[in-house]
């Protein structure tokens, strides 16, 4: 299967780049796949390494990143794909191209997705970095259609080429994962019969993946868990809509009573949902401040105030400042890491 995921690191943002084509590993690189060839690409604060490996039915890349600063990645899926992620160290924010939050990944974790055809965003915090993506030739789905239930919504908008990304729940890399992760990069591919095991340990991951998905379902505790995680997912998307954040909304999507929500908000957020959109919009606010010339106003409506006021009010609370104050003093003065 062909490679589907274009890496386009922002020339402008990074600089003058060398590339090479090393047999060697880097010695920045941790998670090796056996076998082969690492094409490194060098940036004056940022070094990108992939390995990428071809198979009958899905593909394999393995990127790492070293980043001496926060960077944005521009990638791009040039076909409507599933993929079995696997986040493996460092702290990335993945983002839509319309500017949504995808996901936001900062310890080892596994997830199966739904990536239609589309130009995305990652930011890397400054250290090293490194995601295994298996994209998923159509034919899983087809063959695994009854023997994955939990997979079917995502399945559905891959076979109708639907072009909003599905995302499943992440689920932590254990130390069966790891292990069975060392197995899946050190098998050497040299003929059918090993392209045969990899897609053999590919199937093991989904089942496994599922299983925990399944036991989610099962167990309350974890089913309340997921189900936070999916608000977490909701509001980093829709945080700048009124009428999406209302708790009325939120209890009726979810199919909550008002106490389990509460509960839920305060399990996953430590906070109310009201006090978590908040942080969600004053992030966003300072990072409009910084990076843009809106106006407050514009800013105000951009993040989902219904008026300057009360938008000034909170966001004078959180930083001691107004935001017009904010943005003058950090044209002055260098923002801190």
């Amino acid at each position: 299967m062909e490679e589907v995921v274009i890496i386009e690191p922002i020339q402008k943002l990074l600089g003058n780049s060398t590339y090479a084509l090393v047999r060697h590993k880097p010695g920045h690189c941790k998670f090796p796949v056996i076998g082969t060839p690492w094409q490194v690409t060098k940036f004056p604060e940022i070094i990108i390494s992939k390995q990428s490996r071809r198979l009958l039915g899905a593909n394999m890349q393995l990127f790492e990143f070293d980043a001496l600063i926060a960077s944005s990645i521009i990638f791009r899926i040039i076909k409507p794909t599933a993929f079995l992620f696997f986040h493996l160290t460092g702290d990335i924010t993945y983002f839509s191209s319309q500017g949504e939050i995808l996901s936001v990944m900062n310890e080892p974790t596994f997830y199966l997705t739904f990536g239609p055809v589309q130009e995305y965003r990652m930011m890397l915090e400054n250290g090293h970095h490194a995601i295994l993506g298996i994209a998923l030739d159509q034919v899983w789905s087809i063959y695994d259609d009854e023997s994955y239930p939990a997979f079917d919504e995502l399945y559905t908008a891959w076979h109708n080429n639907s072009n909003t990304p599905f995302i499943l729940p992440q689920k932590q890399i254990t130390k069966e994962v790891w292990k069975m992760l060392a197995e899946l990069r050190y098998t050497v591919v040299k003929n059918i019969n090993d392209n045969i095991d990899l897609l053999s340990q590919i199937s093991d991951f989904l089942s496994l993946y599922h299983g925990l998905l399944i036991a989610d379902w099962i167990n309350p505790k974890i089913a309340m868990q997921t189900i936070g995680e999916r608000i977490r997912e909701h509001l980093l998307n829709n945080f700048m809509f009124e009428e999406e954040c209302r708790l009325n909304r939120l209890r009726e999507k979810f199919e909550l009573t008002e106490w389990e929500l509460r509960k839920i908000a305060e399990d996953t957020f430590g906070c109310s949902i009201g006090q978590y959109i908040n942080k969600i919009r004053m992030e966003k606010a300072i990072e409009l401040l910084i990076e843009t010339r809106l106006t407050v106003n514009e800013i105000t409506v951009k993040i989902g105030f219904n008026s300057p006021t009360n938008f000034t009010n909170i966001f004078r609370k959180k930083t001691g400042l107004s935001p017009t104050l904010f943005r003058k003093q950090m044209k002055v003065k260098p923002i801190e890491n």
